[in-house]
């Protein structure tokens, strides 16, 4: 390559700013000049001869170009890389900056991520200088996210004496209508005392059938021993909790149960005969706990409060939680772990607003999801290891103790 070839760029570049008194475009062409001479410099290698020279050393020969653009912190810049007959030829500055690109790209996911949407992403991106960006190249980028959400989907699960389930809904665009979808969240508390995201599912609605199908793909991927499941009172939910979980007690959730009993009060006397009810689950046993339902129930009748001392009498399920260890109790009488996981998912989906599709939907529930487990996972246990012991039989809580100690007993 002669010194006129390699400082043609430049020169090219020079007389052009000096016609141009525009000084604002002065870095990104310098730099678009500079990438056209290392190409110059780089092709005149690969063939072993200076552009148009006839040369016996040559090995190779130049094809035309193609475009490309390119993004940077200057914004987007328009290539001309040479093309070969013989082979293909990439920059230098191309291939280093693929890492720098994949890190572009996790940013930009980390921002659908976070509850932002395909809109302000591209406004982000173009913040950014990538100005020719589109909202699909935005939701190809999200879809980064998808494999490692499948892998977190259809992992193995762990025993869970706990389990919460809850759903809350989601508008999405289907059939070209927007519609209501229901979001299913299960979190199990492991024989640890370590809190888990069990999984998460999209159904059309909230009824038996989908409840049904999303307990039994929990059970298929290991779920067992499960003691308590928590949850509101859902028909569909309680029905498909006793079918796919026979052997577990329910717990209907405390705090709904005294949402609904309050409202067979008139809005004077709610307070007092709330504080009332609220006194039988200050009890730490069962039997106390029942004594004062029956104390309470009769209060309710002197005060003609007749429908709410049935409603009561009925809120068997509302104690199953006293069955538990007393240090279990202040843990598992509502759902108020998942509720604090759902405030969150409204959080970060009500940017969204609508989603374009379900698929968008498993992928930001599915992300936000994840970053909570992995964070439960390095904190503090939700209920001591220890404690958790007390769930045991004394064979069980001899086998953790002493490994094998079991079997030599039964061989006796």
């Amino acid at each position: 390559m002669t010194r006129n070839d390699s400082v043609r760029p430049f020169q090219a570049f020079v007389n052009s700013l000096l016609s141009d008194d525009r000084t604002g475009t002065f870095l990104k062409r310098a730099l678009e000049a500079a990438l056209a001479a290392v190409m110059e410099a780089e092709v005149t290698e690969l063939t072993a001869a200076d552009y148009r020279a006839r040369d016996s050393a040559r090995v190779n020969s130049r094809n035309g170009y193609r475009d490309r653009t390119f993004q940077t912190g200057l914004g987007t810049h328009e290539l001309r890389i040479p093309k070969l007959r013989q082979g293909t030829y990439m920059p230098s500055f191309l291939a280093s900056r693929q890492r720098s690109d994949s890190a572009l790209v996790a940013a930009l996911a980390t921002c659908y991520h976070q509850g932002v949407s395909t809109r302000n992403v591209e406004a982000i991106a173009q913040a950014l200088g990538v100005h020719s960006m589109k909202k699909s190249t935005v939701s190809a980028m999200a879809k980064t996210l998808d494999p490692p959400i499948q892998a977190f989907r259809t992992r193995e699960l762990p025993e869970c004496p706990y389990v919460f389930l809850d759903a809350r809904y989601e508008r999405v665009r289907e059939d070209h209508a927007i519609r209501k979808v229901a979001v299913l969240v299960a979190i199990g508390v492991r024989t640890d005392g370590q809190r888990e995201v069990l999984g998460f599912g999209i159904a059309r609605t909230e009824n038996d059938a989908y409840w049904r199908d999303f307990i039994d793909g929990l059970v298929a991927r290991g779920l067992r021993g499960v003691k308590l499941a928590i949850s509101d009172a859902h028909a569909g939910l309680r029905k498909a909790i006793s079918e796919g979980l026979p052997s577990a007690a329910w717990q209907r959730c405390k705090v709904h149960f005294l949402r609904n009993l309050g409202a067979r009060f008139s809005k004077k006397h709610r307070p007092m005969m709330l504080s009332l009810a609220k006194s039988i689950f200050a009890c730490d046993t069962l039997e106390s706990a029942l004594q004062q339902r029956r104390r309470v129930v009769e209060l309710y009748q002197q005060a003609n409060q007749h429908e709410a001392a049935r409603f009561l009498e009925g809120c068997d399920d509302a104690l199953a939680y006293l069955q538990f260890p007393t240090n279990h109790q202040s843990k598992l009488h509502s759902t108020n772990l998942v509720e604090r996981i759902n405030r969150e998912l409204k959080r970060r989906t009500r940017v969204v607003s609508i989603f374009p599709n379900r698929a968008s939907i498993e992928r930001l529930v599915g992300a936000l999801l994840l970053e909570e487990n992995d964070e439960w996972l390095v904190s503090r246990r939700y209920i001591s290891e220890e404690s958790m012991k007390q769930l045991l039989s004394p064979n069980q809580r001899l086998e953790s103790e002493v490994p094998g100690a079991s079997d030599l007993i039964a061989a006796k």
